[in-house]
């Protein structure tokens, strides 16, 4: 596959800085500010769940509009105005059922946004996929701005402020996927089988068991790692620092993911990814008061993050056919970050209350397995 059209990098690379800013708001702030409003733990891990729930349904429903049309960018571009409109909801009411469904509204179109547009960039660098990770990275870079700032904006102003940055960063979302014309094939019908069959394998399926065991274990972290260290006594700005340090440590690894990946291969990417996560949540939970280790804790989201989705990025690429990118990329998110990010956040709201060693305990249990996974089922290739 080559290049057919000139490569948009800064509006591909936009596009990846504004989606992730929001990341980079809802994961370090939102919990505080559900908190603020008085909210308790439980329904607080019950929106973030929530928040993750929707990935189950709406990116294959929209990879599978996505793998018929003939405008890809067409998906992208009506689920970022959707999800800018429903999230306006936010600012009409703040109970909790009412969040409810604002949460369930914008999630189910920003969360199928970003499978289909992986497939609008890829398709864009053509045989040069290797420099994926180096667009990839202005999403990190969109995430640190985000947590590192508004952590300092946070010490100083309310934290009542979170759904105005939020909304305009939704609305930032839709004004550049406007912008970005789609690197568009014809749409093909090769496939005699129902193209779901052409995935189910054993190396898919236990490649997406292995994630959807690794975004389990993240359920403690994305859902109360914000509550976890102001409880140990750190500010909102040394809470969007940490939170900052962990993708900045990411963005790193992408900027060399590209001599990195073909010397380790995909699987043994894939497995480091697992082996940081069953040590990191187990660190986290002893050594969260010390702030040098901290430190060290964060720079590891490098392998648990990075390494993980690099791995994953290039699995899906080499062994998910072309007629069937968009749908891979959505059972990807459907499986891995909707049922797992979702399973996670729900067992963390269960176990959190009791004592978050349980918590944590019960990530790195579920790293552990998925290491085990991933070592019967996966090509080693």
């Amino acid at each position: 596959m080559t290049r057919a059209v000139t490569l948009p990098h800064a509006r591909l690379s936009g596009f990846y800085l504004f989606y992730f800013a929001i990341l980079g708001i809802l994961l370090p702030f939102w919990p505080l500010y559900l908190s603020s409003i008085g909210l308790n733990i439980a329904e607080i891990g019950t929106l973030m769940a929530v928040l993750m729930m929707t990935r189950v349904v709406s990116p294959m429903l929209w990879g599978h509009i996505g793998d018929r049309i003939s405008r890809r960018m067409r998906v992208v571009q009506w689920g970022s105005f959707a999800a800018a409109v429903c999230f306006a909801g936010v600012f009409l009411r703040t109970d909790y059922y009412w969040l409810l469904w604002i949460v369930a509204g914008y999630s189910f179109f920003w969360n199928a946004v970003l499978p289909q547009f992986e497939v609008v960039t890829l398709r864009y660098l053509g045989d040069q996929h290797h420099r994926y990770s180096q667009i990839r990275a202005w999403g990190s870079v969109g995430f640190i701005g985000a947590a590192i700032g508004l952590g300092w904006y946070f010490d100083m102003a309310s934290i009542r402020h979170v759904p105005i940055m939020l909304l305009v960063c939704f609305v930032a979302l839709w004004a550049l996927a406007l912008s970005i014309p789609g690197a568009e094939k014809p749409v093909q019908h090769k496939h005699p089988a129902p193209p779901i069959s052409l995935l189910l394998n054993k190396n898919v399926m236990g490649f997406i068991a292995a994630g959807l065991l690794m975004q389990l274990a993240h359920g403690p972290y994305y859902t109360y790692f914000s509550l976890f260290v102001e409880e140990a006594g750190y500010s909102k700005q040394s809470t969007g620092f940490y939170w900052a340090l962990g993708a900045i440590s990411e963005t790193l690894l992408f900027l060399v993911m590209h001599k990195i990946l073909p010397k380790t291969g995909t699987y043994r990417l894939f497995q480091f990814a697992l082996l940081c996560s069953v040590a990191r949540w187990i660190l986290l939970d002893y050594w969260v008061s010390s702030a040098a280790a901290l430190f060290f804790i964060q720079i590891m989201h490098a392998g648990t993050f990075g390494a993980f989705h690099a791995a994953s990025i290039d699995f899906l690429r080499r062994y998910v056919p072309e007629g069937l990118s968009g749908q891979g990329q959505a059972l990807y998110s459907m499986f891995c970050y909707g049922v797992g990010g979702a399973l996670g956040s729900l067992l963390s709201a269960w176990l959190w209350p009791m004592s978050p060693t349980y918590a944590f305990a019960m990530a790195s249990g579920v790293s552990l397995l998925a290491v085990f996974v991933a070592y019967m089922t996966m090509n080693k290739s």
